[in-house]
């Protein structure tokens, strides 16, 4: 294969990268969420302008739970890694007390069987302008591939204390193309995975003019 055979082979291949990921969305008080599934047991959510909340979160100076549904079957989850980078300087370390059960007005329910999981920090996160979160599932079974709709709530806190202030936000976040692939909403599509969207038509029909140039370039070429 031609250099420039393999150089525009790359180019297509990273236009295709860019739009290999499911994005989700919502928004609530000021406050942005992004959930991004990047494989298939590991997400990352990021929480944008919490330090600067309106509404009934205004009060608000920690996060110190994550709820969240829809993610597939969690049978056979056995634990959650989470780490935590912020824009506040050093990564968090964010503990957790438990990944079971259900986020309600008291915290983490561990009793409850809500079919997702709730993450528990034995120390609450001070809100910045982001905090970044990249959580691992562990067992056998998970597959966030099939994600469609998942479902987020938050307990937003007032420094150690341990019920959350304000409401839960408790909602289904919408799918959006991901940035890549040019920001568009819409829906995951039938027989692809939320995980893997199909790229963007006009992305494909440059990614398709260009390996042409190339092989009319090939063709005009001496022998």
């Amino acid at each position: 294969m031609s250099k420039s055979l393999r150089l525009a082979a790359v180019t297509l291949l990273t236009a295709l990268a860019a739009s290999a990921h499911a994005d989700f969305v919502t928004s609530s008080q000021g406050v942005g969420f992004n959930l991004q599934t990047l494989n298939a047991n590991t997400f990352t959510l990021d929480i944008r302008n919490a330090n600067h909340a309106t509404g009934n979160w205004s009060s608000a100076t920690s996060l110190g739970y994550l709820g969240l549904k829809g993610l597939g079957n969690l049978a056979g989850l056995t634990g959650v890694n989470v780490t935590v980078s912020s824009n506040a300087g050093a990564p968090v370390t964010w503990t957790l007390a438990s990944f079971t059960g259900e986020l309600g007005g008291q915290g983490c329910n561990k009793n409850a069987n809500s079919g997702g999981i709730c993450l528990d920090g034995l120390a609450n996160l001070p809100l910045v302008n982001d905090l970044f979160f990249t959580i691992q599932l562990m067992g056998s079974g998970i597959n966030l591939t099939t994600v469609t709709a998942p479902q987020l709530k938050v307990g937003f806190t007032q420094a150690n204390n341990s019920k959350p202030v304000g409401d839960l936000l408790s909602v289904t976040m919408a799918y959006v193309q991901p940035t890549g692939g040019g920001g568009s909403s819409g829906s995951p599509n039938s027989g692809t995975s939320a995980g893997n969207s199909v790229p963007e038509p006009a992305s494909l029909a440059l990614a398709g003019l260009a390996l042409a140039a190339v092989a009319a370039t090939r063709r005009r070429r001496p022998a």
